[in-house]
């Protein structure tokens, strides 16, 4: 996968790397910083976090730049809930307006209500569960697509356009971004005992 990222380009060539931090899966996490915090500490280069709601955002937003409303993107997680996130994209500017979260919530709620009269455009791997669950709270311009994913093409771009926002770590500092903290697996002796 690295061969085929850098197009036959020394490994030495990298100035810098930008990581998907989450959320999403825990296991796909600790991957993606440990092959990221790996090629940073052997090459002395930084790291640059990056939320995947985000990069997932971008990908549409760079893609519809005529589109004026608010971007909803949304992952699956594992446990049947989803992690989402808010972005304002009216004349032509795009920010976050939340955190990245979990699930359906008053908070959710009342952040799509702010989207008011403006359109609402739901992408990511939930966002058909998310339309379901949100139906009768939803702005009546609201187009859903399920198939958007994070797109590490949008992350280099936004990162590159705007490198005040987007600060490097060093290596040891890179940490995945995880929104889910109540996780439901237990150890064996905090299991109940079975008859």
């Amino acid at each position: 996968m690295l061969d085929e990222v850098i197009e036959g380009q020394s490994l030495t060539a990298i100035e810098g790397i930008i990581c998907g931090v989450g959320p999403g899966s825990f296991t796909g996490l600790r991957v993606a910083t440990g092959v990221a915090q790996g090629l940073a500490w052997s090459l002395n280069v930084p790291v640059i976090p990056f939320c995947s709601l985000m990069s997932q955002a971008l990908a549409v937003h760079y893609e519809n730049e005529a589109k004026e409303g608010y971007l909803l993107s949304t992952i699956e997680a594992q446990t049947g809930q989803f992690y989402w996130r808010l972005f304002d994209c009216r004349e032509g500017a795009f920010h976050p307006v939340s955190e990245p979260s979990l699930g359906v919530s008053e908070y959710l709620v009342a952040k799509v209500a702010e989207c008011g009269a403006h359109s609402l455009h739901i992408v990511g791997s939930a966002a058909t569960l998310v339309r379901h669950l949100l139906d009768s709270t939803l702005p009546q311009q609201t187009e859903v697509s399920p198939v958007v994913r994070p797109r590490a093409s949008a992350a280099l771009q936004y990162v590159c356009e705007n490198p005040g926002l987007c600060p490097s770590l060093a290596a040891e500092a890179l940490q995945p971004l995880y929104v889910q903290t109540d996780i439901g697996w237990k150890k064996l002796a905090e299991q109940p005992r079975r008859a």
